[in-house]
């Protein structure tokens, strides 16, 4: 495998990827010729930097096309899947109960 450099912005489009695509972490990797160890690394250092800087915000990650019509949110090590009917106005309720 060649080494490419990646800048922290690339690297989270790269892992935002990946959280979409289904695969596992060796197949993703494999079909991208990147080793599945530094892949690895680069990913929880990238988790626990979020983690440290958090802002209050949570990740949402719309699923693939093929997956039920959800909403994926994603705080910390917490993951919390919505149908898409849900209001965003009960979203933003949850999410200020929550954090209170």
């Amino acid at each position: 495998m060649s080494r490419a450099y990646r800048t922290r912005e690339q690297w989270r489009e790269l892992i935002a990827e990946f959280e979409q695509s289904g695969m596992s972490q060796k197949d993703f990797c494999e079909q991208r010729g990147l080793s599945t160890a530094y892949f690895g690394k680069r990913r929880l250092r990238l988790q626990r930097e979020a983690e440290d800087n958090d802002t209050g915000f949570a990740l949402a990650v719309p699923q693939s096309p093929n997956s039920q019509q959800t909403l994926q949110l994603r705080i910390g090590q917490t993951e919390l899947m919505l149908p898409l009917s849900v209001s965003p106005r009960w979203i933003a309720q949850l999410v200020k109960e929550l954090s209170a």
